[in-house]
């Protein structure tokens, strides 16, 4: 939608990219017919001059049916969906023009309602009419239609922040890496945990492609004049953005970093979100300082892995999958051993947890699997064994 700032983010691109402003084409046509549009009322035209408008800069574009670059770069066509006019709701693309270009992917740039209110008072075009809640609904809009399209060609369909180039790249050039959702407290999280979170989500930006929520934070930056229509679109916006479009649309699963345990329902909500909607889901919190292990109701565990420290979670991510579920038993014998030590006060040495592994080993594999693998197995258990020897060593004295 207009008001993005989107040109900041092609231009961070553009060594990356060929990039098309099918909107500049067609003023740019305009311009040479000698017809009287420009960026500020070319929506004035009838829906038959921009359709024709349209047509005529896809086809300048691509002029022999969607060519790729002779370098390779991906070639990025950017476009409104649609446009909130001050009278009605008029078109921006349709699925003849999609049809017309044969995109492999789309995608929706967004962005906080209020920022990009503060653009459009700058903007030449006519969107004074705007506020808040209609530019949450034009987005809304936008992201709806882009879905209908993509689902109408059968292609992928994302909606990325446009302050997160690195997401909006790997998308563009198909990099392979799970694409994921990175869930954590932000209200009530203390200062001095803060710099964790940073960590972790750079950590997670190395394996992964990211969605930040705090890319696109929607609750800070409200002005005095906003109305309660327009403060009531914001905060269900946020839920829509995050749940719906980050997690739903964009997400195959949800890490939620935990480095400290106070309440944070956006974070239990998207992980419930992401468990109901088959996604996968991950819960990494990190031991005391003293060494004990958090307490975790059950409301919360049993719709996630959970990982005990973000060591133990980023090891997990490079293992083979089929050691990747070995380690899960063994972290959660870890676990039930720890928290049986601190209870009697009887401590277990590394043949004890050696033997436990083993047997928890054989209970969840298929006959053989476990002789099979057992010198992997055996040094994973001894890598988990190592990690946590320091925190047995506390939770003993």
């Amino acid at each position: 939608m207009s008001g993005l700032g989107r040109s900041e983010l092609f231009l961070q691109l553009k060594e990356l990219m060929v990039h098309h402003d099918l909107g500049e084409q067609m003023r740019q046509i305009a311009r040479e017919r000698g017809l009287p549009y420009s960026d500020s009322n070319i929506l004035r035209a009838s829906s038959t001059a921009l359709a024709a408008l349209r047509a005529a800069a896809i086809e300048r574009i691509l002029p022999q049916g969607r060519p790729a670059p002779k370098d390779g770069r991906p070639v990025i066509i950017s476009a409104h969906g649609l446009f909130f006019l001050t009278d009605r709701i008029s078109e921006g693309l349709t699925s003849a023009d999609v049809a017309a270009i044969r995109p492999d992917l789309i995608i929706t740039l967004i962005d906080a309602p209020q920022r990009i209110h503060e653009r459009l008072k700058e903007h030449s075009g006519e969107y004074l009419h705007l506020t808040i809640e209609s530019i949450v609904r034009w987005q809304e809009f936008e992201v709806f239609f882009a879905s209908h399209l993509a689902r109408d060609r059968g292609i992928k369909h994302y909606v990325v922040p446009v302050n997160q180039p690195e997401t909006f790249r790997a998308l563009m050039e198909g990099d392979p890496r799970p694409i994921v959702y990175a869930s954590y407290p932000m209200t009530h999280l203390s200062d001095e945990k803060k710099p964790l979170v940073v960590e972790f989500v750079r950590r997670l930006h190395a394996k992964c492609i990211v969605f930040d929520p705090a890319a696109i934070e929607s609750t800070h930056g409200n002005k005095p004049y906003y109305s309660a229509q327009d403060m009531r679109a914001i905060r269900a916006h946020t839920i829509v953005r995050d749940l719906d479009w980050c997690i739903g649309i964009n997400s195959q699963a949800v890490v939620a970093y935990w480095p400290q345990l106070v309440f944070s329902s956006g974070m239990n909500d998207e992980l419930r979100y992401a468990y109901e909607n088959g996604r996968e889901t991950f819960l990494v919190a990190e031991v005391a300082e003293d060494g004990s292990l958090p307490t975790l109701s059950p409301f919360t565990t049993y719709k996630n892995k959970v990982f005990w420290s973000s060591d133990d979670f980023f090891d997990y991510l490079e293992m083979a999958p089929d050691l990747q579920g070995a380690f899960i038993v063994i972290q959660g014998e870890m676990m039930d051993m720890l928290q049986t030590q601190k209870d009697t006060g009887v401590p277990f040495d590394r043949d004890e947890f050696r033997r436990r592994c083993l047997l928890a080993l054989s209970c969840a594999k298929p006959d053989g699997w476990v002789a099979a693998q057992e010198e992997q197995l055996l040094g994973l258990i001894e890598k988990v064994f190592a990690r946590w020897a320091p925190v047995m060593a506390q939770v003993r004295g």
